[in-house]
C-alpha cells in the first residue's frame, strides 16, 4: 500500500501550513475568546484562503471538494490550528456546489459572489425534535404554481447566523418524501437566533425559522438533480464532484454519498487536534522538570504520550481509508467515514485529556491551547452524526437490508 502523498499534495499541504503558521496560528486563542465570527470577519478568513487557491467558488471548489484526498488534507491541517473556521468551506459547499444547476436567475446573483469570496452557505437539516432521526422532519414544503412554500425551524446549524444562502431539508408536503431547497436570505428571508457550544466557538452557530418562505420551484433538489442528469458524461465539468461521487450515486442516494467526504474529513479534523496537542505534549514533557528531572523520564508520562500517538495514527490510517474508498466510488465509504469519525473523534477526545494531565495545572489554563484543544475535541463527537448514530449506521451496512437500528 502507497502511503505517500503525490509531489502535488505535498506541495499543496506545505502551503496550506504556511499560511495556517503566517495568518492564523498568531489570532486563534484571542478569536476563540471573542466568540463567534462576524459575517464580516468570516469573509476575510476565505478571503485569505482564496490567496492560494482555496475557496468553494467554481475553480476553488473543483480542487478542494471535487478531490477528496485534497479535502481530507485541509480538514487535518486546519484542524490542527483553527477547526472553528471550518464550517465556512465543509458547510458552505454543499450549497454551492448545486449552484451551477440551478436557474439563470439564481446563477446570476451567486455565482458573483462565490468567485468574490462573499459566499457563505450552511446545511440546514437538524431540527429541534428532529436531531439524527431525519425521517421525522416538521418543516414542510408546499408547492404552489412556481414556488414551494416552506414552513417549520432548525436548529444547531452551522454559519446560520452569518449564511446568505442555506441547503435546506424538508418534507415534500405532495409525496411525503425529504427533499432540500436552495434558500438565498435576501430573496426568500429566514429568521435566526445565535447558539453557544463549548468548542468551535468562533463558528457562528444557529436556529433558523423559515415562515412562509417561496423558494422558486427549480431550487428544489429533484430539480436540480434532473439538470445535472442531463448533463450526462459532461457532469464533472458543470459540479465539483470526482469520478468516485458518481460511481458511489449508483449505490446510494445523492446525500448519502454526498455526506461520506464532510464524515471521513470530520474524522481527520479530529486527528489534527490530536496532533497538536501530541506535539504540545513532547514539547512539554522534554522541558517541564520535577524531581530533579524532565517529566518525560516518567514511566507514565511515556505511557500516555504513546497512547495518544497510537490513537493519533490510527485515525489518520482510518481516515485516509475512508477517503480512498471516496476516491474509488466504493460503497463501503459510507462504512469507512462512519467509523473515521468515530474513532477520529473518540480518539481526540482521549488524547487531549491525556494532554492536559501531561501539563497539570498549566494545562486547566485558558493561557494555554490545550483547553482549547480538549473543548474543540469534545465538540466532534455530535455534529454531523453523533457517535451513537454513526455506530448505528455502520452497524446497517454490515448487517445488510432488513437490520436499520432506527427503522
Amino acid at each position: 500500500m502507497d502511503f505517500e502523498f503525490t509531489q502535488e499534495e505535498k506541495m499543496f499541504r506545505e502551503s496550506l501550513r504556511d499560511l495556517l503558521e503566517r495568518e492564523f496560528a498568531p489570532i486563534v486563542d484571542e478569536m476563540d475568546r471573542k466568540g463567534p465570527l462576524t459575517r464580516e470577519e468570516a469573509i476575510e478568513v476565505m478571503q485569505k484562503f482564496k490567496k492560494i487557491g482555496i475557496g468553494i467558488d467554481p475553480e476553488g471548489s473543483r480542487e478542494l471538494i471535487g478531490n477528496p484526498v485534497i479535502f481530507a488534507i485541509f480538514a487535518e491541517e486546519v484542524g490542527g490550528v483553527w477547526p472553528s473556521i471550518l464550517p465556512l468551506f465543509g458547510m458552505g459547499a454543499i450549497p454551492a456546489m448545486f449552484i451551477p444547476l440551478a436557474s439563470d436567475d439564481v446563477k446570476s446573483r451567486l455565482i458573483p459572489r462565490l468567485e468574490s469570496g462573499e459566499f457563505i452557505g450552511c446545511f440546514a437539516e437538524t431540527e429541534p425534535e428532529a436531531g439524527c432521526d431525519t425521517s421525522n422532519l416538521k418543516t414542510t414544503a408546499v408547492l404552489e404554481g412556481d414556488y414551494y412554500v416552506i414552513n417549520g425551524s432548525k436548529t444547531w446549524i452551522s454559519n446560520a447566523t452569518i449564511a446568505d444562502t442555506a441547503f435546506v431539508a424538508a418534507i415534500n408536503a405532495t409525496t411525503g418524501a425529504e427533499t432540500f431547497f436552495i434558500v438565498e436570505k435576501e430573496i426568500s428571508p429566514w429568521e435566526s437566533n445565535e447558539l453557544h457550544h463549548i468548542g468551535w466557538r468562533a463558528s457562528a452557530t444557529g436556529e433558523m425559522f423559515f415562515e412562509d418562505c417561496k423558494v422558486p420551484k427549480e431550487n428544489e433538489m429533484g430539480a436540480l438533480m434532473g439538470e445535472a442528469l442531463k448533463l450526462g458524461p459532461k457532469m464533472k465539468e458543470v459540479l465539483p464532484v470526482s469520478d468516485g461521487f458518481i460511481k458511489l450515486l449508483n449505490t446510494m442516494s445523492p446525500i448519502t454519498a454526498l455526506l461520506t467526504t464532510p464524515r471521513a474529513g470530520m474524522g481527520l479534523v479530529a486527528v489534527g487536534i490530536a496532533q497538536a496537542a501530541l506535539n504540545a505534549s513532547i514539547n512539554y514533557a522534554k522541558e517541564r522538570k520535577q524531581f530533579g528531572k524532565p517529566i518525560g523520564k516518567f514511566q507514565l508520562i511515556q505511557e500516555m504520550l504513546y497512547e495518544m500517538s497510537v490513537l493519533t495514527e490510527t485515525a489518520r490510517l482510518l481516515g485516509y481509508k475512508a477517503i480512498d474508498a471516496i476516491v474509488k466510488g466504493d460503497p463501503d465509504a459510507r462504512r469507512l467515514s462512519s467509523m473515521a469519525k468515530v474513532y477520529g473523534a473518540e480518539a481526540a477526545v482521549k488524547a487531549t485529556y491525556n494532554a492536559i494531565q501531561i501539563h497539570g495545572g498549566m494545562g486547566l489554563s485558558d493561557e494555554m491551547p490545550l483547553e482549547r484543544y480538549f473543548r474543540d475535541a469534545r465538540m466532534m463527537t455530535i455534529p454531523d452524526g453523533t457517535s451513537e448514530i454513526m455506530k448505528l449506521v455502520t452497524g446497517y451496512t454490515l448487517l445488510g437490508k432488513g437490520f436499520s437500528a432506527y427503522a
